[in-house]
């Protein structure tokens, strides 16, 4: 066990030590949004699984990553924080204020050994790391999740008319990117018994080798399926790169506007716009 002098002082400033740690977590700059009931709860029981921590016998190299309830609030904490918009040095700043009172404490008792400001320092060492290594796994994860969402947003395929879906692709088309506008417009393709797909290609700024031969093998995906393909969009310089490249797309109906476009599906299906006047 730690010496008897660090016990008590611990223990002696123990309700002193939560309460000023809380408050001034509560005054770092990005906790304004956090529930500050959900804050307290959460610092209190870090607070305690701390000071078991700090009440067991010093070792040369601590390492807190198997210790499950401290690991837990921890994580629990930073992902509050992280939610609530903080970065990683606020996150940093909450175990650094704790560090800062409890070594304030321990610094004026006299019976209080260099090994117990070793130990004291070590924990704390760990924490951080543990804290970094949280906030980064959460980080992480936060930026995965909005990466999907974003490339699910960027391959819309929309119904555009009963049997014929659109397909407008906007950005760099590179292999990921793809990979998902395929899959997306094959389960469009078969949920919706499509059998016209209107390719969009104005907001594609490149059209090169590379891009050429994900929509050939879209294309070919598709066909297999039963849809007929009408390409749009493609801009002078697109088309005089296509061909200098000598890149065909064979069995493709293009159009050179997307209005163009929808006006040839329409009578793939044997539909037509015609004006309200006519009918009259």
């Amino acid at each position: 066990m730690t010496t008897i002098a660090l016990q008590q002082v611990l223990h002696e400033q123990r309700s002193a030590l939560l309460t000023a740690w809380i408050t001034q977590v509560a005054a770092l700059g990005d906790q304004h949004s956090v529930h500050e009931h959900a804050l307290d709860a959460l610092l209190r029981s870090l607070f305690d699984d701390i000071l078991g921590i700090l009440e067991r016998q010093p070792t040369a190299n601590p390492s807190l990553e198997h210790e499950e309830s401290l690991a837990l609030a921890l994580r629990q904490l930073v992902g509050e924080q992280a939610r609530h918009g903080s970065s990683a040095s606020t996150c940093v700043n909450v175990v650094l204020t704790l560090k800062h009172l409890m070594s304030a404490q321990v610094v004026t008792a006299t019976d209080v050994t260099l090994e117990d400001m070793l130990w004291l320092e070590q924990v704390f060492e760990q924490l951080t790391l543990l804290t970094v290594t949280a906030f980064l796994a959460i980080r992480e994860r936060q930026i995965t999740q909005q990466s999907l969402s974003l490339l699910e947003l960027s391959t819309p395929v929309l119904r555009l008319w009963h049997r014929i879906l659109l397909l407008p692709l906007v950005g760099v088309i590179d292999t990921v990117r793809a990979r998902q506008i395929t899959e997306s417009l094959l389960e469009a393709i078969a949920r919706y018994e499509a059998r016209v797909t209107i390719l969009d290609l104005t907001g594609v700024p490149v059209l090169d080798t590379s891009v050429a031969q994900h929509l050939m093998k879209t294309i070919d995906a598709a066909r297999l399926l039963g849809t007929r393909v009408v390409m749009t969009g493609i801009s002078p310089e697109g088309a005089q790169t296509l061909t200098k490249l000598g890149i065909r797309f064979a069995d493709v109906i293009s159009r050179a506007t997307l209005r163009a476009g929808i006006a040839e599906a329409l009578l793939l299906v044997g539909q037509q716009i015609s004006p309200l006047e006519g009918k009259r």
